[in-house]
């Protein structure tokens, strides 16, 4: 049953086939209706949304507006599905276009990007494979859809008959936004905040066509952001709310901090190579989880690059990283 977050907003669980669980997403029933986050194309996803929206007394005929926080498919896979059946204009931050616009040529250009980091990083040809075939599972769970409106930092959106504020939190994702509603100081903070697990973020091409973004370093920095908004609550994308929001983040600092101290020790007085360090970190991964452990590998080397701790040295296509 959909839980109240505050007066005409809500959230609704839906399950996905995904190994995250379920992913909530938000129903406002004040005029202009409007969906926060959809869900996969999955029966079971879909069925779980039309019944969440029949106990509010909704139908997708009055749904007026999609929000959509970030580009991954659990998160908007059904969009074009509901916009088609719906009317309802689409909004989302402007990074987050190529994908959802274009989803197969999107899904083919990152596919690329990532062969490229895989064998910067020494990932063995039959392993990067296994990875590429893992991720082309993924292709099913989502459908290219146009998007009406681009939401940026500052933005203002009404929502439950209250003015909420869009915060650009790139991290988990180059796209995500959050909202965040003063008054109440409830926030909506999607996969950059998660009660139970720590956001993976995600290694990926700049949207823009710049130099990799390293994002487990906007990451970071966005999580003190979401400290100084001062929020009561944050309701989020997978899983239960977040009521001590200062003491999560310290949590997730100190696990990344330690992460971080624990590879620059693996390291030792060798060069080595992402994929070197990720699979005696992480044990021998199978498919798309051998691909998240490589990602957040890369995103603490960045961090330690970042801080000046360690340096990159190219050999025949393969990177390798070296205490300083």
């Amino acid at each position: 049953m959909p839980i109240e977050v505050l007066p005409k907003l809500y959230q609704i669980e839906v399950p996905t086939p995904f190994a995250v669980g379920p992913v909530n997403v938000y129903l406002s029933r004040s005029e202009p209706i409007t969906l926060i986050d959809t869900g996969p194309i999955h029966t079971a996803s879909r069925a779980a949304l039309h019944a969440g929206l029949s106990a509010l007394g909704v139908t997708l005929n009055d749904l007026r507006r999609i929000i959509i926080t970030h580009a991954h498919a659990d998160h908007y896979g059904l969009a074009a599905e509901i916009a088609q059946a719906s009317g309802a204009q689409v909004w989302t931050h402007r990074h987050n276009c190529s994908v959802l616009e274009n989803y197969e040529d999107g899904r083919a250009r990152r596919n690329a990007f990532y062969v490229q980091i895989m064998t910067e990083s020494g990932v063995p040809a039959e392993a990067r494979q296994r990875i590429a075939d893992s991720r082309r599972v993924g292709d099913r769970y989502a459908a290219s859809v146009n998007v009406d409106r681009t939401l940026d930092e500052a933005d203002e959106v009404e929502l439950a008959d209250r003015v909420w504020r869009v915060f650009h939190m790139p991290g988990h994702a180059g796209g995500l936004i959050t909202l965040f509603e003063p008054a109440s100081r409830v926030f909506l903070s999607n996969d950059h905040l998660l009660r139970d697990i720590s956001s993976n973020p995600i290694v990926e091409p700049d949207p823009d066509g710049g130099p990799r973004p390293h994002r487990l370093v906007q990451y970071l920095h966005h999580l003190r952001r979401a400290v100084e908004l001062n929020p009561a609550v944050a309701w989020t994308g997978h899983g239960e709310p977040v009521y001590d929001v200062a003491k999560l983040v310290r949590q997730r600092e100190h696990f990344h901090t330690r992460r971080a101290d624990k590879i620059l020790g693996m390291i030792g007085d060798e060069e080595r190579s992402a994929f070197e360090i990720a699979e005696p970190l992480f044990g021998r991964l199978n498919g798309i989880d051998s691909f998240l452990a490589l990602s957040e590998t890369i995103g603490h080397l960045d961090w330690l690059q970042e801080q000046g701790r360690i340096q990159a040295v190219e050999r025949e296509g393969v990177i390798y990283w070296r205490r300083l």
